[in-house]
């Protein structure tokens, strides 16, 4: 497994658009971790500009242990986009320039290329729950108005439940990369699917009371792990946990996108 990631890793290195987009990544999670408060600082200096001190937007509690991590993975789980797209150019870039064909040539069998993909997207994945937690606990020790070991680490599931999050969709996103194998086309049935279709289909649901439309949404039920927790701050009910229907259902969709670019690999021919 070790050989199989660092044969990725060295595939992307050279990867001008995966690079591009990771370090887009990495500044979206570093802004969602650090930028919060100065933003609010800054409103707060325009609000008594036009005398209006009453008006404090710093105190909300966006850095306060525990809120801290469903509040930064509930954002930052949005950029997981440009993740997907790095990955869709390093999957077509193997079709399209023949390097799978290439390395089956010289000895990587294709469950191996399809395990070599997986690994990337749980690197990936896991890099990212890490970073976040990393610069989580430093803007949390720096902003939190209460700091002990027990508010430290409460809640602190949230961040494995952001990284099987990530990790289902970059399934989901290696899936229609390998399906399409055009990187505009992939690109494109993604935003389709993503923007239209679900949300579409979403729409439907709610309008004629059929909550079960969104359970057959892979996207909508990769999303909805981790709940947006703001309407706390306006004194509305919130899903503060991890609701074991959802995390199941984060876990077949992951299965399912895993079993179908398998079999897409493997029955196809290259």
């Amino acid at each position: 497994m070790k050989r199989l990631l660092k044969i990725e890793l060295h595939k992307v290195r050279n990867n001008r658009s995966f690079k591009v987009l990771s370090i887009l990544y990495i500044i979206a999670l570093f802004l969602i971790s650090m930028g919060v408060m100065p933003f609010l600082q800054w409103l707060k200096n325009k609000f008594a500009e036009f005398d209006a001190e009453q008006i404090d937007p710093t105190i909300l509690p966006f850095y306060e242990f525990p809120d801290i991590w469903q509040n930064l993975t509930s954002v930052a789980i949005y950029f997981k986009i440009l993740l997907a797209l790095g990955l869709i150019y390093s999957i077509t870039n193997e079709y399209t320039y023949r390097t799978i064909r290439q390395n089956v040539i010289d000895g990587l069998s294709k469950q191996e290329f399809i395990w070599s993909k997986i690994l990337m997207a749980g690197f990936l994945s896991a890099a990212s729950a890490i970073a976040l937690l990393i610069m989580g606990l430093i803007t949390g020790l720096i902003y939190s108005s209460e700091i002990s070991v027990a508010l430290i680490f409460e809640d602190m599931h949230f961040h494995l439940a952001f990284f099987l999050q990530l990790f289902a969709f970059l399934l989901f996103t290696q899936f229609i990369a390998t399906l399409i194998r055009k990187p505009i086309m992939t690109m494109g049935l993604m935003f389709l699917w993503v923007m239209l279709i679900e949300n579409g289909l979403f729409l439907w649901g709610q309008v004629k009371n059929q909550q079960w439309v969104e359970y057959f949404l892979p996207v909508k039920s990769i999303n909805s792990l981790i709940h947006v927790p703001f309407q706390k701050y306006a004194f509305m009910e919130i899903q503060d946990y991890i609701a074991w229907p959802e995390l199941v259902m984060v876990l077949l969709y992951g299965g399912l996108f895993y079993w179908a670019t398998t079999r897409l690999v493997t029955k196809r021919d290259l």
